[in-house]
């Protein structure tokens, strides 16, 4: 049986942004969105690809595939970590741990 201790802790993939992406290919927003529009069949708009971007709005299923396919990257490959405006705002309550009485 494996001696699980003295693996090496996993390590985080590198993790680059869209727009890095974009521009390690030499790609403008316009390029991108044109791609995407012609992918989907579907107006895909310069401001909806900087919101993307700057994580003000997340993209769909089927936007997030177009997108990959129309970098060139493997399916799966963009990772979407999205919260919606309303649960950035929520206040997550702790657990209170209670004494109890003697």
């Amino acid at each position: 049986m494996p001696d699980y201790d003295k693996q090496r802790p996993k390590k985080q993939p590198p993790m680059a942004g869209l727009p890095a992406i974009r521009a390690a290919l030499g790609m403008t927003q316009t390029a991108l969105c044109e791609q995407v529009t012609a992918i989907t069949d579907k107006s895909f708009t310069k401001g909806a690809l900087s919101a993307i971007e700057l994580g003000h709005r997340g993209p769909s299923a089927e936007t997030v595939a177009a997108l990959e396919t129309a970098l060139r990257m493997p399916p799966g490959s963009l990772v979407v970590a999205y919260e919606t405006t309303h649960a950035r705002r929520k206040v997550k309550a702790e657990p209170v741990a209670v004494a109890e009485a003697s």
